[in-house]
């Protein structure tokens, strides 16, 4: 029978929550800028349906899934700002704030990963679509 070992209480110093603090200030403005971004665009979605009606359904659907795109990393952002701050002030959870914070993380850069994916496959299928169209 094996017993499991406590959680560790690992408590950063200050200088490693200055290195914390410094992260955590440069993500808060990405945040706000995403989601910032991310209204803009929803805002010129609306705007461009609105003037040009069914005609801008088209651009109007790609900004939305950007606004979208802009949206979640924001959020996610932000999430993950709360978490690093929690390291900060808090004691004795350091590790379970950080590892809150880096679940976050991961979600903003999966979500990343799959939209340059996405955008490689759409510019190669374009570049394919070109090519056979300037041959006949």
């Amino acid at each position: 029978m094996t017993t499991s070992s406590p959680p560790r209480n690992y408590e950063f110093s200050a200088p490693e929550n200055v290195i914390i603090r410094q992260l955590v200030d440069a993500m808060r403005f990405v945040a706000a800028a995403s989601l910032a971004v991310g209204a803009f665009v929803l805002i010129l979605g609306i705007a461009g349906l609105a003037t040009h009606g069914r005609s801008a359904i088209g651009p109007a659907i790609g900004q939305f899934a950007e606004a979208v795109v802009f949206g979640l990393i924001g959020m996610w952002l932000q999430r993950a700002v709360d978490a690093f701050n929690r390291v900060i002030e808090t004691s004795g959870d350091d590790i379970t704030h950080l590892l809150h914070a880096l679940r976050e993380l991961t979600r903003v850069f999966s979500l990343q990963r799959t939209v340059l994916v996405l955008a490689a496959i759409i510019i190669v299928m374009a570049i394919g679509i070109h090519g056979v169209l300037s041959l006949g």
